[in-house]
Parts: structure tokens; C-alpha cells; sequence
């Protein structure tokens, strides 16, 4: 019977169960023989594009898209194998022949076939990763090789000289204005609303930047000619926002020119290459152009960010912007060549004059002494190591052009320019995001003040708003300079966009995979759940306890403990969405537990104090409690302490482990029923009946004073001065003790003073005896006030 029960509760899982199994199984061996395949073409492709960097770079980026797919269908097929073997394990080994249904032994041979196809598949896409990686390598030797051989190609300079020059020039530049022109005919003809329609609106795109820049950004690039000592925080933020706004404007224009006319189709591919070099290009001539400007400001030496003489900033300014119109020349006819076909005595032509333009260039730029040396004293030159460094620069530019190796001196000469320009911009952004953080640096620039002003922002606000300014200038002059040089080092953007996913996926440390964007997600989930807990516990107290009329301490460590569960939830499920294995972090947690044994005690102790607190509830928020020689009024029961408010509106914090394990008073405990004692003393001239019947008259007279308890007096002591009696009464609620026992002492006073007891002082007889007449110090034995003033022996001996 139990084995039948068995095999029927099998046999329905498997029926339901094999049928999506086999489906999937068939997916995935479908898609294992497209891997097979794709892998094959890759690997003949790569014979063929070893030659062409970019071929390599899409190669590199489908073997990463396609190991990404393999990755991701062995995960799939993994718990389908765990789901196998546990369900062979349910079936229990196989038994002798006829000891069980044959239907049973059938499901059994299925299981195993399938999970040895399983296996198969697994092994295959191993396989299939591993050949993957492989051929990634190769890519990757590939461009390296094609790299180190371009920089380290030598030429025969003499081909710039020769009459192919002019020839090949002709040649290629007929072909140009032919082709340009055939496409701006066809265009014209057949694409004239498209053509017109993309010009327009980048026209129009263009317009409204400009206004837009100018109404929002123009008092902040704008340099005052009137500004006889700008600050060094307006020269960085005016030079640095004039150098990036502008350049940042003409490349938007430009790709949005580029991008209109490749969506409305009017754009061909291979002079698209060209015009978007001419447009990149323009660009960074604008940048080299401004960034000159507020470095140097020849027309403004005020608001100059190097402290040089004028005649060297104009030098100087031009001198940069002329390097950088001859790399962009050089870089746009590369790209005129690539359309028309190359040509070799061109292409040494063009980068010899480029590299050796540059190269003496920097040497004029090293010859330069741009620091003014005073009244009678000539000019100073550069420092030694820039001197040296531009003069090593542009001999090495010139002689490896002089010496054939034209690929790399071009190279340099572009990053010098290129990279050059970027750098210096960047570092121009990352001073002004330092000025702009420095303490009341942003309240006191213009654009502060009238943020201030129109904001309403007080000075503390402005500090906030100039440090989280800064912090998000540097991470945005990072996230897009970074790679805008990888890209000028010769990445390709896909090369780039893999990084950035590989890191924000996935990577190992060790055996611990950890994912960026998990983190994130991880991180976003727990802040969510943090605050709907916070939400959910402002409802519960706000709109369902609160009418429950329940205590305010019960209420409190409600909410107390449901905002403990809610955040504890937040964090299992920002840790699951962040898809952290916590079993691989049991040697972390290990290290943690000693370290909460040694270390963390008193925050664990304090930690659970609380929830006894909570839970137990010897005193709650709003009770009068007494302890550790403080006396005051509970506000909140926190994780670590417990806060105390005074009487004096002072805010006392007690750690949790002291109020467990300490003494603790509490007026208010069980109910705020209280008892006030109120002493006094009479004279021993008083009828101690009168002074019992007037203290309980008082006492009865007051409207806070209950009757049951009744008020009793207490005959207390016979004092040396005094009869002391004591009034004890009771209070309905012990919070008004101090202003009962106020006005009760008030009434005692006028009371007495209208029946005639007298509430004495103390009385004392002193009796003098003078020691001698060559006293040496006088001796002051009672108080001027109460006893006159008691005469030394020797102005008593004066006296007589």
C-alpha cells in the first residue's frame, strides 16, 4: 500500500512535470547548435579582420554577447538537473525485476536519460565558453598587434616630395566634390523635405540652445572687463563653464544635425564618417580655442589663470589653438581618404607636415618667456622640467617623422593635442568643484547670490548646496572624461560599453560574485521598504491605536517593535534583491560574531536591553522616572539608549544595560496616583492639636488633594529649635507634586501667620572667653547678621 501511495504521487509529478522538461531540454539543444554555429563564423570572420580594428572591435562584442547566452543557458539548464536528481531520489533505487510497476522503472530510465542529455548540454556549453574566451584573446592579440605595427611602421619620407603628391591630390579631390556632390544631388532631388526638414529643425535645435544658454549660463561664462581683482573662485568657475558650455553647445548641434539626417535617411553611410569627422573636429578646435581663452585671457589679464605676461598669453593662446587646427586637418583628411581611396604619398605628406608642424610648435612654445621679470629685468623663462619636457616632446615628434616613423609621431601629436585638451579641461573642472565646496565659496560668488535670492536660502543651505555642487560636478567631469579618452587612446565605444556592463553586472572577488547594479537595486529595495515601514507605522499609531484610546506607552512600543520588524524585512529583501549568497559569507560572519563577542558587547547588550524594555515595560514613553541620580520625564526608547528630559528641558541619554541592571524609580509605573510630604517646624510655644487641625484644613482646602486617601499630619520629631510635623497628602496625578507642594507651603505660611503660630529659626547661645592679650590672629566666631560683630583681644585692649 505505501509503496502503491508512492508511485502514484510520482508517477502524477512526472506526468505533469516531463512534458515541460523535454520542451525546454529541446530549446536549449536548439540553441547549443546556434552557439556552434555562430562560433564557427567568428572564427573564419577573424582570419579576414585582423588587418581592421574596427572589424575586431564588433568580433569582440557579438564573442561577448554570445558568452553571455552561453552563461545564461547553463544557468538555465542547472536546476533542471537538481530537479532530476532529486526526483530520482524520491524514486528510490531500482529493485530486482517485477518487484515494482514497470510504469515506475520506465520514469526511471527517462529521468537518467534525460539527465545524462543534461549533462551533455553542460559539457557543450563549457565547451562552447571556453572556445569563446579563446577566440576574445585572440581579438584582443590581434589589436594589440595591429596597434604596435601601425606605431612602429616605418615610411619612405621621400614620397612627400614627389610629383605623385600632386597628382594623387588632383585625383582625390575631384573624386570628393564628385561624390559629395552626387549625394547632396540625390538628396535634393528625391529627399528635399528630408533634407530641408532635418536642417531646420537643427537650425531651430540650435536657435533655442543659444537663447536658452545665454538667459540661464550668460552671466555665468560672461568675464567682467570692469573686474579689477576677480577671485580665483569666479576666474576658475568663468573660465571653466566658458570653456565647456560653448564646445559642449557646438558638438550637441552638430550630432543632432548628424542624427536627424541619418533618421530621415538622407545621410549615406561612408560621408556620414566624414562629416561627423568634420563636426567631432570643429568641436575640439572650439575647445582647444576657449580653454586658450581662460587659461591665458590676453584681453583680460584679470581674470588670466597663469600668472603671464600679455604679450606671452597671446603667443601662447595661438600658438595652442594653431596645434590643434593642424591635428584636426590631418585627422579630417584621413577620414577624405578613407571615402575616396587611400593614397600613400598623401598619407606620409599629410602626417609629416602635421607631426613636424607640431613638434616645432612645442619647441617655440619651450623658447617662450612668458613671466614678465620686473622693472629692468628681462623676462623669465618656463620652469626647468617644463622647459625640458616640451623641448624633449618636439624634438622626438621631429626627428621620428625625419626618421620614417610617421604613424607614431602622428599619434603623439594628437594625443599631445587631442588629450591634451581634455585633460586640461577636466583639471580645470575638478579646481572649480574643489572652489566651488570650499566653505561660503558659492555664497559669495554672483551666481550664488542670486541663487540666494531667489531661493530664499540661508547661509548653511548655500554651504550644503556648494558641497553637493561639487561632488556632482567632479562625478560628471569623471563619468565623461574618462571615457572620451579612452576613446581618444584608440578604445572603441563598444570596447568601452562592455567594461561598463561587465563591471556593473557582475565580478568576483575571490568566490564572492558582486554585482554593481544588484548592489543598487539591493540598496534602493531596503530604503523602499525602510520608509513604507515608517509610513505604516505613522498610520498604525496616527489612525488605529491612537483610537483605540490605548496607552501612550503601549502604543510607543507597539510602534516601536513593528518599525524593528519592518526594517529587519527591508534588509533581508534589499540583501536578496542584491543577490548576495550570504552561505559564502560565513567566515565574514564569523569574524563578525567574535567581533561582536569582544568589540560590540555593550552595543548588543544595550540592543537587547531595549527589546526587554519594550517588551517588559517597567517604565514607558511619558513616565516620571528616577535614575542613575536623574530625574526627569522618558521621550524614547531607542536601540542603543533611552532619552530623558529634565525638568530644566535638559535631554539625558542612558545606555539600555544601565536601566536593566540599575535601580530604577518610576512615579507613574501603574497609575499616576502619587503622595506629596510637605515638613514643617513650629515653635514649642504652639498647641501641636491647633497645628494638626490647621495643616489638614489646608490640605482639604486644595482642589488636587484627594479625600480618599485622606491627608494625614504626621508629628514627626521634637527638633532642637522646633516641633516638626509632617503633611502627607495624595494626588490623583504626581505630575503636579511640585506646583501642589508650592502652593501648599504658600497656605501654610499665611495660614499660620493669621492664627498665630510661629515657625521658628535656630537659636543658639554663644558664650566668649578671650585666651589672651598677645593674640596673634583675630578670631571672627559668629555671623555679622545674627550676632553683632565679635571684637579680636587686641582692638578690645585698643579700646580700653
Amino acid at each position: 500500500m505505501r509503496h502503491a501511495a508512492r508511485f502514484i504521487a510520482v508517477f502524477l509529478m512526472l506526468v505533469w512535470a516531463l512534458p515541460a522538461l523535454a520542451q525546454q531540454s529541446a530549446e536549449i539543444e536548439k540553441a547549443v547548435q546556434g552557439f556552434d554555429r555562430e562560433l564557427a563564423q567568428i572564427a573564419d570572420a577573424l582570419d579576414g579582420a585582423r588587418e581592421d580594428d574596427f572589424k575586431l572591435v564588433e568580433l569582440n562584442e557579438r564573442l561577448r554577447v554570445l558568452n553571455d547566452d552561453i552563461i545564461a543557458a547553463g544557468v538555465d539548464l542547472s536546476p533542471r538537473l537538481t530537479e532530476i536528481r532529486t526526483r530520482l531520489e524520491q524514486l528510490g533505487p531500482a529493485l530486482e525485476q517485477g518487484a515494482e510497476p514497470e510504469a515506475l522503472q520506465d520514469q526511471r530510465t527517462a529521468l537518467s536519460t534525460e539527465r545524462a542529455e543534461i549533462n551533455t548540454l553542460l559539457g557543450q556549453l563549457e565547451d562552447f565558453s571556453i572556445r569563446a574566451n579563446t577566440l576574445s584573446n585572440e581579438i584582443s592579440d590581434a589589436r594589440r598587434e595591429l596597434f604596435t605595427s601601425a606605431l612602429s611602421k616605418r615610411y619612405d619620407i621621400s614620397l612627400a616630395f614627389g610629383s605623385d603628391v600632386l597628382t594623387d591630390t588632383k585625383d582625390r579631390y575631384s573624386d570628393l566634390v564628385n561624390k559629395i556632390g552626387s549625394w547632396f544631388r540625390f538628396a535634393w532631388r528625391f529627399k528635399s523635405g528630408a533634407l530641408t526638414a532635418a536642417t531646420l529643425l537643427s537650425l531651430g535645435a540650435a536657435v533655442l540652445f543659444l537663447m536658452f544658454a545665454r538667459k540661464m549660463f550668460g552671466e555665468v561664462i560672461r568675464r567682467d572687463p570692469e573686474a579689477e581683482e576677480p577671485g580665483y573662485f569666479s576666474r576658475l568657475t568663468v573660465g571653466f563653464s566658458g570653456t565647456l558650455l560653448p564646445a559642449v553647445g557646438v558638438w550637441v548641434f552638430f550630432i543632432l544635425i548628424y542624427a536627424l539626417y541619418a533618421n530621415f535617411g538622407v545621410m549615406r553611410g561612408d560621408i556620414g564618417i566624414v562629416f561627423m569627422t568634420f563636426f567631432i573636429g570643429i568641436g575640439v578646435v572650439i575647445l582647444v580655442w576657449r580653454l586658450a581663452e581662460a587659461v591665458f585671457a590676453p584681453r583680460l589679464p584679470a581674470w588670466r589663470l597663469v600668472p603671464v605676461s600679455d604679450r606671452a598669453a597671446w603667443a601662447l593662446k595661438w600658438l595652442v589653438v594653431a596645434m590643434a587646427v593642424l591635428t584636426i586637418a590631418d585627422e579630417v583628411v584621413t577620414a577624405m581618404l578613407n571615402l575616396v581611396g587611400e593614397s600613400l604619398p598623401i598619407t606620409v605628406a599629410k602626417s609629416l607636415v602635421s607631426s613636424m608642424a607640431v613638434g616645432i610648435i612645442l619647441l617655440i612654445i619651450a623658447s617662450i618667456r612668458p613671466f614678465a621679470g620686473g622693472e629692468g629685468l628681462p623676462d623669465r623663462r618656463w620652469p626647468a622640467w617644463i622647459r625640458l619636457l616640451l623641448s624633449f616632446t618636439g624634438l622626438a615628434l621631429i626627428l621620428s617623422t625625419i626618421a620614417g616613423y610617421i604613424g607614431f609621431a602622428e599619434f603623439v601629436s594628437k594625443q599631445l593635442v587631442i588629450t591634451g585638451a581634455v585633460a586640461a579641461t577636466m583639471y580645470l573642472g575638478h579646481l572649480a568643484a574643489h572652489a566651488i565646496s570650499r566653505e561660503r565659496a558659492l555664497a559669495h560668488s554672483r551666481a550664488g547670490k542670486r541663487l540666494q535670492q531667489a531661493l530664499d536660502l540661508s547661509e548653511s543651505q548655500m554651504d550644503q548646496l556648494g558641497l553637493f555642487t561639487g561632488i556632482v560636478l567632479t562625478l560628471a567631469i569623471l563619468g565623461l572624461g574618462v571615457p572620451l579618452l579612452f576613446l581618444l587612446w584608440g578604445f572603441k565605444w563598444v570596447d568601452i560599453r562592455g567594461w561598463v556592463l561587465g563591471g556593473l553586472t557582475e565580478f568576483s572577488v575571490g568566490s564572492i560574485s558582486i554585482s554593481i547594479t544588484g548592489i543598487l537595486a539591493g540598496i534602493i529595495v531596503f530604503f523602499v521598504g525602510f520608509y513604507a515601514t515608517r509610513l505604516f507605522q505613522r498610520w498604525l499609531d496616527g489612525d488605529v491605536l491612537s483610537r483605540s484610546r490605548m496607552d501612550v506607552g503601549v502604543r510607543n512600543s507597539i510602534r516601536t517593535a513593528v518599525g524593528y520588524a519592518g526594517i529587519t524585512i527591508a534588509a533581508l529583501i534589499g540583501v536578496s534583491a542584491a543577490g548576495l549568497d550570504l552561505s559564502q559569507l560565513a567566515l565574514v560572519a564569523g569574524a563578525l560574531s567574535l567581533g561582536i563577542g569582544f568589540g560590540l558587547q555593550n552595543i548588543v547588550s544595550n540592543f537587547v536591553s531595549g527589546l526587554i524594555l519594550l517588551a517588559e515595560r517597567p517604565f514607558k514613553v511619558g513616565d516620571w522616572i528616577e535614575a542613575g541620580g536623574i530625574s526627569g520625564t522618558v521621550k524614547s526608547i531607542n536601540v542603543r539608549a533611552t532619552e530623558i528630559e529634565t525638568f530644566q528641558r535638559k535631554t539625558m541619554i542612558l545606555p539600555n544595560s544601565d536601566l536593566i541592571n540599575s535601580a530604577v524609580g518610576n512615579w507613574t509605573h501603574r497609575n499616576t496616583l502619587g503622595r506629596i510630604e510637605i515638613p514643617v517646624g513650629v515653635s514649642y510655644a504652639s498647641d501641636p492639636n491647633l497645628v494638626r487641625d490647621t495643616l489638614l484644613e489646608i490640605a482639604h482646602d486644595h482642589p488636587r488633594v484627594l479625600s480618599n486617601p485622606e491627608p494625614f499630619v504626621v508629628f514627626a520629631n521634637f527638633g532642637d529649635s522646633s516641633l516638626d510635623f509632617e503633611l502627607r497628602a495624595y494626588l490623583a496625578d504626581i505630575n503636579y507634586m511640585l506646583t501642589v507642594s508650592t502652593e501648599v507651603r504658600f497656605a501654610i505660611y499665611e495660614r499660620f501667620k493669621a492664627v498665630g503660630i510661629e515657625i521658628p529659626f535656630p537659636q543658639r547661645d554663644v558664650n566668649l572667653r578671650v585666651v589672651g592679650k598677645e593674640e596673634a590672629m583675630p578670631k571672627v566666631l559668629a555671623d555679622e547678621e545674627d550676632f553683632g560683630v565679635i571684637k579680636t583681644s587686641r582692638q578690645k585692649q585698643r579700646d580700653d
